[in-house]
């Protein structure tokens, strides 16, 4: 059953998986809180399977967005000159239907996104990562025509641990580029996820700074041991942007 609306549901779940990095690094042991708002124009590519359906995409960006009844996210972090602890929370909710041929195709999506991640800096520029995203997916899909009425709902969670690196490189008073990477999954909850992004940023004042990046994520999860299984392998790409507010 193919289906691009049921595709871009999944996307839009995905497009603010991973917050910015916090703007500042904290010069002393004296601990420095971010809050950073963020959005993540990304598309994605790949295959979604729920029970016997099955569905290749590639959908951009503004497919998703179209789609997108809702969207909640969030991230904070905290840190000093040795350690980070960073977390993310983000809901997203998604339906909507499209008349293809001998019928309707209804999609929808939810998905509940919380990861933590923990981090022991080894130099001023450099930063080891350790940390687990919990996944909560909810999926559904129906075909209505004037002679099938067909329906493929599912729900799973999970979790992924991860380790990764942070690297922060200073170009002036005001301005810095960074770049993170990470991988996870092992076979725990996905078989195996990853994500990289990099970002320039700029120190509006002491409080407030703006990013701008390229972020990718990469998830592959399939489970059978239940009765509608969801099979997910996927990337989901885009450029990201935040505003960080710094205490």
């Amino acid at each position: 059953m193919k289906s691009r609306l049921f595709l871009a549901a999944l996307a839009a779940a995905l497009t603010t998986l991973v917050a910015p990095q916090a703007a500042a690094q904290s010069s002393s042991n004296e601990w420095q809180f971010a809050i950073a708002p963020y959005l993540w124009a990304a598309g994605m590519d790949g295959t979604m399977t729920i029970g016997e359906f099955e569905q290749d995409f590639d959908v951009p960006f503004s497919t998703i967005i179209d789609n997108l009844d809702f969207a909640l996210m969030g991230h904070f972090d905290m840190r000093n000159d040795r350690w980070v602890l960073a977390s993310d929370l983000i809901f997203v909710d998604v339906e909507n239907s499209e008349d293809v041929t001998d019928g309707t195709v209804t999609a929808g999506m939810d998905m509940t996104l919380f990861e933590v991640t923990g981090g022991y800096r080894i130099s001023p520029a450099v930063a080891l990562l350790a940390g687990a995203r919990w996944v909560d997916m909810g999926a559904s899909l129906r075909f209505a025509g004037e002679i099938v009425d067909e329906n493929a709902d599912a729900s799973k969670s999970w979790v992924d641990p991860l380790v990764g690196i942070h690297v922060f490189a200073p170009l002036s008073d005001r301005w810095w580029i960074g770049l993170r990477g990470d991988v996870g999954g092992f076979g725990v909850g996905s078989e195996l996820t990853w994500q990289a992004y990099a970002d320039i940023g700029y120190r509006v004042s002491h409080v407030v700074s703006i990013l701008a990046g390229y972020h990718a994520l990469d998830i592959d999860y399939e489970k059978s041991d239940s009765r509608q299984p969801i099979a997910v392998d996927l990337l989901v790409s885009g450029p990201q942007f935040g505003v960080v507010f710094t205490f």
